[in-house]
């Protein structure tokens, strides 16, 4: 869908320029894609969430570990929901240190970072940018970026890391995931990270304080509420555990216990197509 005009990813600064989530998220990692009016706005979140820099970073290195797991699996081909700029050791970055010629469909809504994020991988073969919401399943599938991208009759892992907390409606998030599992082969993946108020009261009055237009209020969720999601999935290694500590050998410990804000979970498809 070629439905971003590359104009609209402003370059620098200015008064009119408004912060970017993606490219705070960019800064919190270290990256060099954010802009002076992203890291103002990046004290002003900090003033209510100190921790927000915390959880990119525990997004980030569930993401790794997933991403690194999968390719040790011989998974090639990956969908990033809700992607951000990929910056700083990014899904397509890291999966091609093993499959050099892995491929990767990164979906994002924010027409500003989808432009942004297409102007970074100008010129790399086999790594598209859709601009769609995560949360319609079908249309994300049936989008060319997706279908030209990934061959969905082999396996592909499907990244939704930090994203279906933004899918309030449960049963819209249960909807949107099995749409996803419906069209994957056995032996795809799919990794979950999620906020979480467990051991963290801070969240829970970020997500419910009045956000006035600068985020989206996150919906937050423990593994009971996210069970359903899973059907058609076997659990991969410790099951639902704090994200930024996910392996898949051995225990993990839960983010009540670490209070790390996130829960992780990774699973493997293993019923054909529904």
């Amino acid at each position: 869908m070629n439905d971003v005009d590359p104009a609209e990813e402003i370059g620098e600064d200015d008064e009119e320029t408004p912060p970017n989530m993606a490219r705070v998220f960019d800064m919190y990692l270290g990256g060099s894609e954010h802009l002076e009016v992203d890291r103002e706005f990046a004290v002003e979140v900090d003033a209510v969430l100190p921790g927000m820099g915390a959880l990119c970073r525990g997004h980030r290195r569930f993401s790794a570990a997933v991403v690194d797991h999968w390719c040790a699996e011989g998974i090639d081909q990956f969908l990033e929901l809700g992607s951000g700029l990929p910056t700083v050791d990014h899904v397509h970055t890291r999966a091609r240190r093993v499959h050099p010629r892995a491929r990767v469909a990164y979906v994002d809504r924010d027409r500003r970072t989808v432009a942004h994020a297409r102007r970074l991988l100008a010129g790399e073969d086999g790594v598209a940018v859709l601009h769609a919401d995560a949360g319609d399943a079908a249309a994300v599938l049936a989008a060319p970026e997706v279908r030209d991208v990934l061959d969905l009759a082999r396996p592909v892992g499907v990244l939704a890391v930090g994203v279906l907390h933004y899918v309030h409606d449960d049963a819209a998030a249960v909807e949107a995931v099995r749409t996803y599992a419906a069209a994957l082969a056995p032996g795809s993946g799919l990794a979950v990270s999620h906020l979480t108020s467990a051991a963290r009261p801070d969240l829970h009055a970020w997500a419910t304080m009045n956000h006035g237009g600068w985020s989206y209020a996150p919906r937050l969720r423990d593994p009971e509420d996210m069970a359903p999601w899973l059907d058609g999935f076997a659990l991969v290694g410790p099951g639902w555990g704090s994200a930024p500590d996910w392996r898949a050998d051995g225990t993990v410990p839960g983010a009540d216990v670490t209070g790390s804000g996130l829960w992780g979970v990774v699973a493997r498809r293993t019923s054909a197509r529904g």
